[in-house]
């Protein structure tokens, strides 16, 4: 089955880019216990700007997946455009990020906070890198050449073990800063690797490519156009979860430390949804491009089908190694109580993530972009808030009310975006055979 083929790969890839996160939450949190709180917040900001980039460029994997001609004009045009957008938006990103921690600094006292500012300045270096990456494997992914990047992120882990490792056993001073700036230099060193790779692989499919080639202003804008949906529904989503981080640290500092583990151990449990989705939508963009709507509903419900396979150990992990996981992220009691309550209330809204994630990229394969990116913001980031507000106030003032409101807004999410796919098949079908 292809869906299974590009999805198995693609899972570990994606498991690998939260280990390496995971890595940089646990040695922090065994390591500087007390700067646990203000690294989640760093890493919820970087996160959040990471995930706008991987919406905002992922219309270029849809656009290489469903192309019948890799050497078109538009194909060579997109990649130049992409490489080029990912150096420019991360390096604002940078400075705006650098200027801001300038100004800000000025008036911290707390000696955390400003811990917390530089590591956040840290890992921000990392961003024009992970543009770059996300870009490079779009290209390889969609061609389905989807080895490379599983290397690539398997490579990026174990270095950074070993590096991290040789710090805390070196350097009895350690701090966040010094994780931060080894993450972002990593970062920084393979993306420049992938790069290279790519200038090697490219013109096997793209014989005339070059990145030198002029190209007009309205193609940046267009460009601009198409990516904004996705950039959108991925940040809309994600900053949902950054809100959600100020109001667990309105509870008190160890709320934020269960809430970003809690939420993290649920990120790597998401990256089964979103290796899937992507295979699932690669295929589907070529079944569509064709107008072979059968093959296109066979692919969704095998991917569909593959996926929970692959998601059911994971569930039952949250169910009943919830104090194992728990005990990753932190040596702190109270923290990895609050952390197991968080992960046993989420396992139906991971169930109802992965429905929603795999519905919405196929929709995105058939070129239904702003509709799902709506309902996402109005049923995740608006209902989201609401409950979340509404749960702390009227039923439990506890990090964990916060991951029973995401219960809810992801069924709504899921239900909806079941009924917009259900409906576009059956009046495609309905006009297919009209026409016949």
């Amino acid at each position: 089955m292809e869906v299974t083929r590009i999805a198995i790969p693609l899972i570990f890839s994606r498991l690998g880019e939260m280990i390496a996160s995971l890595l940089y939450f646990s040695f922090i949190g065994h390591f500087i216990v007390d700067s646990l709180s203000h690294a989640s917040l760093a890493w919820a900001l970087v996160s959040f700007l990471t995930v706008v980039g991987i919406g905002f460029f992922s219309t270029s994997l849809v656009k290489v997946a469903g192309s019948n001609n890799l050497n078109s004009d538009d194909i060579e045009l997109d990649l130049i455009i992409s490489f080029r957008l990912a150096i420019f938006f991360g390096a604002i990103i940078v400075s705006a990020i650098f200027v801001l921690s300038s100004s800000v600094s000025k008036s911290l006292t707390n000696s955390g906070d400003l811990e917390g500012l530089k590591a956040l300045l840290s890992l921000s270096l990392s961003i024009p890198a992970l543009y770059l990456q996300t870009v490079i494997f779009n290209f390889f992914n969609a061609i389905k050449k989807v080895r490379y990047e599983l290397i690539y992120t398997w490579l990026f882990n174990a270095t950074f073990v070993l590096v991290c490792t040789l710090l805390v056993s070196t350097n009895s001073n350690t701090n966040v800063i010094y994780f931060a700036l080894i993450y972002s230099g990593l970062r920084c060193f393979f993306a420049g690797l992938a790069f290279a790779l790519f200038n090697l692989q490219v013109h096997q499919h793209i014989h005339q490519f070059r990145h030198s080639r002029s190209i007009p202003t309205i193609a940046y804008v267009n460009y601009f156009i198409g990516g904004l949906p996705m950039a959108l529904c991925f940040g809309g989503e994600s900053l949902l979860f950054f809100m959600l981080s100020f109001i667990s640290k309105s509870l008190d500092d160890t709320s934020l430390s269960a809430y970003q583990a809690s939420l993290h151990f649920l990120s790597i449990v998401y990256m089964v949804s979103i290796g899937v989705g992507n295979a699932t939508g690669i295929v589907v963009a070529r079944h569509y491009n064709l107008k072979d709507f059968h093959s296109l509903s066979t692919t969704y419900i095998q991917g569909m089908k593959f996926g929970f396979f692959i998601l059911t150990p994971f569930l039952l992990a949250c169910f009943f190694l919830k104090a194992d996981i728990s005990a990753i992220y932190t040596s702190d009691a109270l923290t990895r109580r609050l952390i197991e309550g968080n992960i046993l209330t989420s396992i139906p809204f991971l169930i109802f993530e992965y429905v929603y994630v795999v519905t919405r990229m196929t929709l995105r394969s058939m070129g239904d972009f702003w509709i799902p990116t709506l309902f996402t913001i109005s049923l995740l980031n608006i209902l989201g808030l609401i409950l979340s507000v509404g749960l702390l106030s009227l039923y439990d003032h506890s990090v964990n009310s916060i991951f029973l409101a995401l219960v809810f807004c992801s069924f709504f999410l899921m239900s909806f975006l079941l009924w917009r796919l259900g409906n576009i098949l059956k009046n495609t079908n309905r006009n297919q055979l009209a026409q016949h």
